[in-house]
């Protein structure tokens, strides 16, 4: 019973984050509102996990449970990977701007002079 209502705060807190924060795309938005709304669900009914899971070809709710999020830590990582190195450009991009402009040519060099 304590698991179940500290696992229900969680998704609780989640649904709040949710709706309050500003998502550049709408879908996550509401990808994780559902989530959540699906996880107090079936911290209350634990049965219908499982049959969730026997529909899809898995076990045991757990099972499924464990393979989500699995896959979901993976979308995770790839995606800060991928916005890590889209940063590195836009740095690298903007330190070259600003190195050419700060440039200081010799006396006579560059046009400059």
């Amino acid at each position: 019973m304590i698991v179940s209502l500290v696992a229900t705060g969680l998704f609780l807190f989640v649904l709040f984050v949710a709706a309050v924060r500003k998502f550049t795309f709408f879908g996550l938005k509401v990808s994780v509102m559902l989530f959540a709304a699906a996880g107090i669900y079936f911290v209350w009914n634990p049965d219908q996990m499982t049959r969730l899971a026997q529909l899809v070809g898995v076990g045991r709710g757990a099972d499924l449970i464990t393979y989500a999020t699995t896959v979901i830590l993976f979308l995770t990582v790839v995606g800060a990977i991928i916005r890590e190195r889209r940063s590195g450009d836009v740095l690298t991009l903007l330190v070259r701007r600003l190195a050419i402009q700060q440039a200081r040519f010799p006396e006579g060099e560059g046009g400059r002079g």
